[in-house]
């Protein structure tokens, strides 16, 4: 008849015979973590408000699966990985596991101008597939609002006044929309502006 006693988490084990007693040292397997890997990441919109709404949105874009539930600012967990609705500002993001395991991310959705709105608006109206959706026509891409801050100058240029030619291709855009560049622009045409 055999008996295994474990004497301790180094795995010391003795096996024990009828006539005999063995030592025999066998290392005890390591202890698992069930929350290693368990490492948020996020993405947030900017925001802006219409009609007093704000509609900034975050995602967490890993870790996702159904044994994951998320929360921002220590509300209530929910299975869905996006938050809709946000105003500008500060935010904890919770990824929470099945198992209680759990990580936290910080981000910051920024508030979008009221004439930079306007701006974003044109240039996602007029200036897709060329300049949108990696289109880099001229090499430009205004896929990121900072492209669009960062080439104020030419937009103004190509949009308003004409230089070297107008542009969109085929027509230009119409006098109130070529004042919304000009009033971001003279603003200081920030994202903020």
């Amino acid at each position: 008849m055999k008996k295994l006693i474990l004497l301790s988490t180094f795995a010391c084990i003795l096996i024990f015979t009828a006539n005999s007693c063995k030592k025999t040292d066998t290392p005890a397997p390591p202890p698992t973590n069930p929350c290693a890997g368990v490492t948020v990441v996020t993405a947030a919109s900017k925001t802006h408000t219409v009609t007093g709404q704000q509609l900034g949105t975050i995602t967490v874009t890993s870790p996702i699966g159904s044994e994951y539930i998320y929360s921002i600012n220590g509300t209530a967990f929910q299975p869905s990985v996006n938050f809709f609705n946000l105003a500008a500002g500060n935010y904890i993001v919770t990824a929470k596991t099945s198992a209680g395991c759990s990580d936290t991310a910080q981000l910051t959705i920024n508030g979008y101008g009221a004439k930079f709105f306007a701006v974003r608006t044109i240039v996602n109206g007029y200036c897709g597939p060329c300049h949108l959706n990696g289109g880099v026509s001229g090499g430009k891409n205004f896929d990121d609002d900072n492209s669009v801050v960062n080439s104020w100058d030419r937009i103004k240029a190509r949009t308003v006044d004409g230089n070297p030619t107008f542009m969109p291709e085929g027509g230009q855009l119409t006098a109130a929309d070529k004042q919304k560049i000009v009033d971001w622009v003279n603003a200081g045409h920030r994202i903020t502006d």
